[in-house]
């Protein structure tokens, strides 16, 4: 239903290309989500709301007035649709449909081989009061040439035309679409074929000759790699006819068919014959394609490789910013389990670069683009980085600071407790040897005072002695009153054996558990430095490999 949106409104080629993307990435959620058990059937009604509530904001994106718009949803081959998806379409795509105002004004058209019960209850339930049946005849050979001019088919004959479309409209739309008639050209099988085993082409219709052509062209033909060369339609129609032909191609392990070599490589020489230019187009679409899935063999992680090619380098942390929960799990998983598909330096990874090449090269041929502001999301993350960077560099520099100076505090404490503890231990060992030592003492001597006070006292009462004997008198007393004394005393000699023991002992227990906590911490700090050094080192690499490269 997404890939068949079509309009006649300008500029919106861009808008409905981000809506297809925006489908298929809620898909891939979808898938992801109910991977293991089945999904409940509120969440397929959900679906419902989903397509039409993107739709309705793709249509405002461009400006377009729902009173102005008569939108009419066109389901070509009703009969064919599965039971579960019209229960789904007249369920909750229809109950999406009545309450979105853009799709009020619905008109639908339905195209069916006949009108049966089962297509009556369809339209019974979708609220189908009294639909319009219209009787389709096929073209006349003049008609298909009309309508052919029309559409600007080119200038075929009118037998031709009829011929090849049974005068069905959209047949002829293929024909221009697909471009390549290979009924009637006279194609002849080589030699080393086995006639009796391989069927010819022309035991092929035209249309199944084209299917035969595109699934010519991938090694390993799935819906999904078809797609690469044909439309959706297309794809799906050829693999399930193709499927059934089990004389042209086998299946493999995985699913995917495997179209025999010898017919493929006909088919491919044929239309190298006929349109080298769009052979060799579709032959690098190939190449690519299988070079691509070679490397990435499930589908479902496609998109990861798209987006991923983006970024010159990105963290988990990042990945888990710019995706979704359930895309960030699907990353992760690739990221865990392909180590050889990215180069990691610091927690932080880039794609190789001859795989960053494949990739841009597949988003060439039609693998998809990558998700919406992506690029301009990651460059506003990098900003945000480099701010946090800076500032975590200022705090590790500043505590790097902070543990050098305590180490080199630690490394003299360590220093002069370990001198001091040798000097103990050698005082202890051997004691300095003990000298006599003086003691000075005064006291009062009775005889020079009663000198000197005899000396004065004639000094006063005899002519023959003067002043200058009073005065010496004087002295005497003076010096009997504090007359010095001296006493030598000899301290006993001690010896290492004799020594406080136990002291000595309880010191150096004391400066061994000092010194062994001040290396221990002087351990740890240094861990803690080279941890420091390490993030710094990491830090600086980071912010040099940013996450987008202009």
């Amino acid at each position: 239903m997404t890939r068949g949106v079509s309009h006649n409104l300008p500029s919106t080629n861009g808008i409905l290309k981000r809506f297809a993307r925006n489908i298929g990435e809620g898909v891939v959620q979808f898938n992801s989500k109910n991977r293991i058990k089945s999904p409940e059937a509120s969440e397929i009604e959900e679906l419902g709301t989903f397509f039409i509530d993107k739709l309705s904001k793709s249509l405002i994106e461009n400006d377009v007035n729902p009173r102005d718009l008569t939108p009419v949803l066109v389901f070509d081959g009703i009969d064919k649709i599965d039971d579960k998806i019209l229960s789904w379409l007249s369920g909750a795509f229809n109950q999406a449909l009545r309450k979105s105002a853009f799709f009020s004004n619905t008109r639908f058209l339905f195209t069916s081989n006949q009108l049966t019960n089962r297509i009556k209850d369809f339209f019974s339930r979708f609220g189908f009061s009294s639909p319009v049946e219209l009787q389709v005849p096929a073209f006349s050979e003049e008609e298909c040439v009309k309508f052919a001019k029309l559409h600007s088919i080119g200038n075929l004959e009118a037998h031709t035309l009829k011929t090849a479309s049974v005068g069905n409209p959209l047949k002829l739309l293929n024909i221009y679409k697909n471009k390549t008639i290979l009924a009637n050209k006279g194609i002849n099988m080589s030699d080393n074929i086995n006639q009796s085993n391989t069927p010819t082409f022309s035991d092929f219709s035209e249309k199944e000759l084209n299917y035969l052509l595109y699934a010519s062209y991938p090694t390993k033909i799935s819906r999904y790699n078809l797609e690469f060369f044909c439309s959706s339609r297309d794809a799906s129609f050829c693999f399930n006819w193709l499927k059934r032909q089990k004389e042209l191609a086998d299946i493999n392990s995985e699913g995917d068919l495997i179209l025999h070599e010898d017919f493929r490589s006909q088919m491919r020489q044929f239309h190298k014959q006929e349109e080298p230019e769009e052979a060799e187009k579709m032959s690098n679409i190939a190449t690519i394609l299988e070079a691509f899935t070679n490397i990435f063999p499930n589908p479902n992680h496609h998109w990861i490789a798209v987006n991923l090619q983006l970024f010159d380098s990105f963290t988990k942390g990042l990945c888990k910013k710019l995706f979704s929960e359930i895309e960030y799990d699907e990353i992760k998983s690739v990221l865990n389990d392909r180590d050889d598909l990215f180069d990691v330096s610091n927690q932080q990874y880039s794609l190789k670069d001859d795989l960053r090449l494949l990739c841009q090269r597949f988003i060439e041929i039609g693998g998809g683009q990558p998700k919406e502001d992506l690029m301009k999301n990651a460059k506003a993350e990098w900003l945000k980085y480099k701010e946090s960077a800076s500032e975590k560099r200022n705090r590790l520099e500043q505590e790097k600071v902070n543990l050098e100076e305590e180490a080199f505090d630690s490394e003299k404490q360590i220093m002069a407790l370990d001198e001091l503890k040798s000097q103990l231990l050698h005082n202890y060992q051997n004691p300095p040897k003990q000298k006599s030592r003086r003691e000075y003492s005064f006291s009062s001597s009775a005889t020079l005072i009663l000198i000197g006070m005899g000396t004065v006292g004639a000094s006063l009462f005899s002519d023959s002695l003067g002043s200058y004997h009073a005065a010496c008198g004087l002295a005497i007393t003076i010096f009997g009153f504090f007359w010095p004394s001296i006493d030598i005393k000899k301290q006993t000699m001690q010896t290492a054996g004799n020594g406080p023991k136990l002291a000595i002992e309880t010191q150096q227990r004391s400066l061994s558990h000092r010194i062994n906590g001040l290396a221990s911490r002087l351990t740890s700090i240094k861990s803690n430095l080279d941890d420091l050094n390490v993030d710094l080192e990491n830090l600086e690499q980071g912010t040099n490999s940013p996450y987008i490269v202009d």
